[in-house]
């Protein structure tokens, strides 16, 4: 939730260590994006207070889901072109979706299931139906949400797979924290110290077949080569560029022939087991 508010506070642009200055003044720069997020909770209020966490347990790659009762809000920060949202691994049967405006009058939404996929159709939005920070989706459900946790790779838009949600065989899967300036911790969990065939897997929900262009984000010394298959035999082998800090680098065309549940699976062929460390991949549809 501090994730949500926060997103919805920036605005589209960060605002770092905000707060009264010295004479007790919020800087003028940080005004309008908090009177802007304070409107939109004030608008919203169900979808901070006394909600409850996404099932799915993260972001989705165009916001993110709070719940309460028999409904989950969809509060999309990013609207893919085609103005679809896809959910995967919905287990409740869903009874409606709807739009919430700033008239107060919510645009019902048309949504279809195929497979384990729900997709909600907003193609037809007027385009002032979607300014403002963030839009809110309600999507009321028949009994309470229960969903599948399997990770999605999204159709229409690009998709972040964090290590967090791999599993490491032969490697270590840790977390780093680290303070920076002003006493702000940092975190962030990565796959490293490998050993000979190890590994990071990724068990994903694949909505629609086909290519997708695929990035990963490491750090590593000496030219490090890694590895990428899945298990409908897919392969992909490069020699990426030294890092001495996280970066995402193209790493090629990653297909899948058939859509549903698929292993992704990324080991470190060459370079220093203990320096090159994996943060994780992003997956993104070739259109």
């Amino acid at each position: 939730l501090n994730r949500l508010v926060a997103t919805v506070a920036r605005g589209g642009s960060y605002l770092l260590n905000v707060g009264p200055d010295g004479t007790g003044t919020v800087p003028e720069p940080a005004v309008q994006p908090l009177i802007a997020a304070g409107s939109w909770i004030k608008r919203n209020p169900d979808v901070v207070y006394s909600a409850g966490a996404s099932p799915w347990g993260m972001a989705m790659p165009w916001g993110d889901v709070t719940t309460g009762g028999d409904q989950l809000k969809l509060v999309v920060f990013n609207w893919p072109q085609d103005r679809r949202i896809h959910l995967s691994g919905i287990e409740a049967d869903v009874v409606g979706a709807r739009l919430r405006s700033s008239d107060g009058k919510p645009q019902p939404l048309k949504h279809t299931t195929r497979g384990t996929w729900l997709t909600i159709e907003g193609g037809d939005l007027p385009a002032s139906a979607i300014e403002g920070p963030a839009s809110v989706i309600e999507l009321q459900l028949k009994s309470r949400p229960k969903v599948d946790t399997t990770p999605g790779v999204h159709p229409n838009i690009r998709t972040p797979l964090l290590v967090e949600f791999a599993t490491a065989e032969n490697a270590v899967k840790e977390e780093k924290r680290w303070m920076e300036k002003f006493g702000e911790w940092k975190h962030m969990t990565q796959v490293s110290n490998w050993e000979k065939n190890g590994t990071a897997t990724w068990e994903v929900d694949v909505a629609e077949p086909g290519a997708y262009r695929l990035e990963l984000t490491y750090r590593g010394e000496d030219r490090p080569v890694w590895r990428i298959t899945t298990d409908e035999g897919a392969s992909l082998q490069n020699e990426q560029a030294a890092s001495s800090v996280y970066h995402s680098y193209p790493f090629g065309i990653l297909e899948f022939k058939t859509a549903g549940k698929h292993k992704i699976h990324v080991s470190l062929v060459d370079g220093n087991p203990e320096t090159s460390s994996l943060a994780g991949i992003h997956l993104s549809p070739v259109h």
